[in-house]
């Protein structure tokens, strides 16, 4: 989860700038594939050198050229792999394109750690991605006793320094933008290390961060964190915002039903709307018939835009998708779904009870 709602292989629409693009999902590996080259190091400054215009498919932008000043404390993938220290100078523009001709706005910060996903070109280095030219990292590892160690690979170590960041002196953000660069259907090597950081005191106290974790590791059938699971999401003390505990739910829904179904089931029943809203939306990815009587009993829940989860949840899970309704306004559709459901309901209560 990114994250936090950790979301893979889509694209979303962006609106940058006044102009529109597709935006593909980050995805730690295929940068690492991607990149001829790859460096750590601190962006100690980024000055505008120039500007003028770029054209991408018959369409001018304003264009802005800059010079990021790096000092690079290892080359994870290049011709040299290596932790030789030295100081580099990238000039880069924005916005950029794609091989698609899709528009970005891919940029270097300055003071800022970094990774930096580098193509060669014949007139020098660009960006291996125009989206994700950088992601974050630690500048120092977890230490001497730190016994996980994920690979020596380019992608594990690339994983690794940016996983680093949970076990090191950063700030929450810092923290949670490491979680934000995992994604739960490709980074599942990176479980041993999230076990390992819930011990940690600033990890552990920290709800969002253990949301987050506990979320992952469950998503990659890590059972073993399931009464922390339990406890940010029925503990009234466990306060954090609302998608931390949405990443968990529907981490949940991935689990075999016997386990996620009576989870799902408690959640549909809390005080909380959004969590309530989240279980009736998430208890569809079951897959399973036995979230039919769960759904059936939030009906008719205080919450509308609960009930209309509800029964989009029934209608996918039944292949009946003309009784899901297309809005929460109480129009003659709605009241013919929710009198759909009902009826349905007591026919499925009809066959429980004549079931030998």
């Amino acid at each position: 989860m990114k994250l936090l709602i950790f979301v893979s292989a889509i694209l979303i629409l962006a609106v940058v700038l006044g102009y529109s693009t597709l935006v593909p999902g980050m995805s730690v590996k295929g940068l690492v594939d991607s990149a001829d080259e790859i460096v750590v190091g601190r962006i100690e400054r980024v000055r505008q050198i120039g500007s003028g215009d770029v054209v991408y498919n018959g369409v001018k932008y304003p264009r802005s050229d800059y010079q990021a000043d790096i000092n690079v404390d290892e080359t994870i993938k290049g011709a040299v792999p290596s932790r030789a220290r030295y100081k580099f100078v990238l000039s880069f523009s924005t916005p950029s394109a794609d091989q698609w001709g899709n528009v970005a706005e891919g940029r270097l910060e300055p003071n800022t750690y970094r990774i930096i996903f580098l193509s060669n070109t014949s007139s020098g280095y660009r960006f291996a991605s125009p989206y994700y030219p950088s992601i974050p990292a630690s500048p120092t590892a977890c230490g001497e006793n730190w016994q996980v160690q994920l690979g020596k690979d380019a992608y594990h170590v690339v994983l690794q320094r940016v996983l680093e960041l949970l076990c090191t002196d950063s700030t929450p953000d810092e923290k949670q933008s490491a979680l934000f660069v995992l994604q739960w259907d490709q980074d599942s090597d990176a479980a041993p290390f999230l076990q390992a950081v819930l011990s940690l005191p600033a990890v552990k106290s920290d709800a969002t961060l253990r949301m987050c974790i506990v979320g992952a590791l469950l998503h990659w059938k890590d059972l073993s964190v399931l009464p922390m699971a339990e406890e940010d999401l029925f503990d009234p003390s466990a306060k954090s915002r609302s998608w931390p505990k949405l990443n968990l739910v529907l981490a949940i829904s991935s689990l075999e039903p016997q386990t996620s179904i009576p989870l799902l089931a408690r959640v549909l029943r809390s005080p909380d709307a959004e969590d309530r809203l989240a279980a009736a939306r998430f208890l569809e990815y079951t897959n399973s018939p036995k979230a039919l009587p769960i759904l059936l009993s939030a009906l008719d829940d205080s919450d509308r835009q609960v009930q209309f989860a509800v029964m989009q949840s029934l209608g996918n899970l039944t292949n009946q998708h003309e009784w899901r309704p297309t809005t929460i306004d109480a129009d003659s559709h709605w009241n013919a779904c929710i009198q759909h459901w009902h009826e349905f309901e007591a026919r499925l209560g009809n066959k429980r009870k004549i079931a030998p």
